[in-house]
């Protein structure tokens, strides 16, 4: 991995931190993905739970909270983290999404914005 693609690593992992902090803010406790993180690193475990074919709890759990903008599968689809994954995992987190009726392209717009410097 090059120095730039271990820089987009590191804001992915302190991207996913930072929303593991909010989610328990909110109640819900992310331990099993804080545990693969532990165990793989944020892009390996966003990966690996993504690749998992059927939608994690942890996902259920989201869409209860209205909080799909906070999931795995809907950073991954960010376009400045699209270097960290191949398609095959972006369009599995896609596809769980639209599972769970997410209007995949209005979401991840909403997200953009939000997340983008005014």
């Amino acid at each position: 991995m090059d120095t730039s693609s271990e820089d987009l690593a590191r804001r992915f992992a302190g991207d996913m931190a930072r929303g593991i902090a909010e989610l328990a803010r909110l109640g819900y406790d992310a331990k099993v993905f804080q545990g693969m993180v532990a165990d793989h690193g944020a892009v390996d475990a966003a990966r690996r739970l993504v690749l998992d074919p059927r939608p994690s709890y942890g996902l259920w759990r989201l869409k209860e909270l209205r909080r799909l903008d906070s999931s795995v599968e809907m950073w991954v689809l960010l376009p400045w983290y699209e270097p960290l994954f191949i398609d095959v995992v972006r369009e599995a987190a896609e596809r769980k999404l639209r599972l769970l009726d997410v209007d995949v392209a209005a979401e991840l717009a909403r997200l953009v914005t939000r997340l983008s410097p005014a």
